[in-house]
C-alpha cells in the first residue's frame, strides 16, 4: 500500500476506531456521587481507573508500534539518507497516533472544577498518585516508540537518554521546560472544562520543547524531544501537587466554586500525556522550523554581492 495513503489511513483509525474504543474504560467510571465527573483514580473504582489506563497505553503503543512497523516496510532500496528521513516521518506519524489515542481517553474524564467542588482538597493525593502512574505509562510509550523507529540502535537510546537526564546543562534544561510548561498552563487553563484543559496541557507541552531548545541551542532533536518530553512527566506529578500551595488544600473546593482556581492544578495528568506524544513535537517543529528560516536568511545576506 502506498505510504502517503498509510500516513493518513493510521491516524484515522486512531481518531475514529482505535481511540473511541480505548476510551470506552475511562467513560465508564463514575465518582461516589455517580456523576461522570471523575478522573483514573478519583472514582468510585480507582482499580478500574488503573485498568482503564493499561487499556489506553496498551492500545495506544501497539497502535503506534504497528504504525512505524508498517511505514517503515522497504526502506531497505532507499539511499540511507533517505531511508532515515523516511523513518523519522514514520515515528511522527506513531506519535500522533498515540497522542490520538490518549486524547479520547483524557477527553472521557471529568471537568476538573466540578471535580474539585465536589471532592476540596482530599483528591489531591490521589491525583499525584495518578499523575504517577500516567507519567511511568508515558515513560513506557516513549521506550516503545523509540524501540521501533528502527534510526538507532539500544547504545545510541541509552546515551540519549544518559545525555537528556544527566547530560550538559540537563537539569537547566528541564527545569526550563517545566517552568515553561507551567506558564503555558496557567495562562490557558481558567476554567476547568475538559477542551480547555487539555489545550493547556498541550500549549504547555509546546511551550516546554521550545524552552528546553533555547536552554541548549546544539542539543541533537532527538534528545531535545526526550528532554522536553520528561519535563511534560514531571508536570504530571507537580501540576496537582501546585494545588497544595494555590490555593492550598483547603481552599480548593471555594476556589473551584468562585471560578479562582487556575493554571496547571486544573490540567490532568492524562491531558499532559496527550502532550507528550501532540504538543512536544509541535514545539519541536516550531523552532526547527525558525532556526531553518533564520539559517536561510544568514546565508543569503553572506553570498550576497
Amino acid at each position: 500500500m502506498n505510504k502517503v495513503l498509510l500516513r493518513w489511513i493510521l491516524p484515522t483509525a486512531a481518531v475514529l476506531i482505535l481511540g473511541p474504543l480505548a476510551a470506552i474504560p475511562v467513560a465508564t467510571l463514575r465518582g461516589t456521587d455517580g456523576s461522570p465527573d471523575t478522573t483514573l483514580l478519583v472514582s468510585a473504582s480507582p482499580v478500574m481507573g488503573v485498568i482503564s489506563l493499561l487499556i489506553v497505553a496498551v492500545v495506544a503503543g501497539a497502535g503506534a508500534a504497528i504504525t512505524e512497523s508498517l511505514l517503515n516496510l522497504g526502506l531497505e532500496s532507499l539511499q540511507p539518507d533517505d531511508a532515515f528521513r523516511a523513518r523519522r516521518a514514520a515515528a511522527g506519524t506513531a506519535r500522533t497516533f498515540a497522542g490520538l489515542v490518549v486524547a479520547w481517553a483524557a477527553m472521557r474524564t471529568g471537568a476538573s472544577w466540578n471535580i474539585f467542588m465536589v471532592h476540596g482538597g482530599s483528591v489531591v493525593t490521589p491525583l499525584v498518585i495518578e499523575g504517577v502512574l500516567v507519567a511511568i505509562a508515558g515513560a513506557g510509550l516513549l521506550v516503545v516508540l523509540a524501540t521501533f523507529d528502527g534510526t538507532r540502535d539500544a547504545t545510541a537510546l541509552r546515551e540519549d537518554f544518559t545525555a537528556a537526564v544527566s547530560g550538559k546543562n540537563a537539569l537547566v534544561g528541564l527545569v526550563v521546560g517545566i517552568v515553561a510548561g507551567g506558564v503555558g498552563a496557567f495562562l490557558v487553563a481558567v476554567e476547568g472544562g475538559r477542551g480547555q484543559c487539555m489545550m493547556a496541557g498541550a500549549l504547555g507541552s509546546v511551550l516546554a520543547a521550545v524552552g528546553v531548545q533555547l536552554a541548549e541551542s546544539d542539543l541533537s532533536p532527538e534528545r531535545a524531544r526526550l528532554r522536553a518530553s520528561i519535563a511534560v512527566l514531571v508536570l504530571m506529578v507537580l501540576s496537582p501537587a501546585s494545588l497544595l500551595f494555590f490555593p492550598g488544600a483547603g481552599h480548593i473546593a471555594d476556589a473551584a466554586r468562585t471560578g479562582s482556581l487556575v493554571g496547571p492544578g486544573l490540567v490532568q495528568p492524562l491531558d499532559w500525556l496527550v502532550g507528550v506524544f501532540l504538543g512536544v513535537p509541535t514545539g519541536m517543529a516550531w523552532v526547527g522550523s525558525v532556526a531553518e528560516k533564520a539559517h536561510h536568511q544568514h546565508t543569503a545576506k553572506t553570498v550576497k554581492p
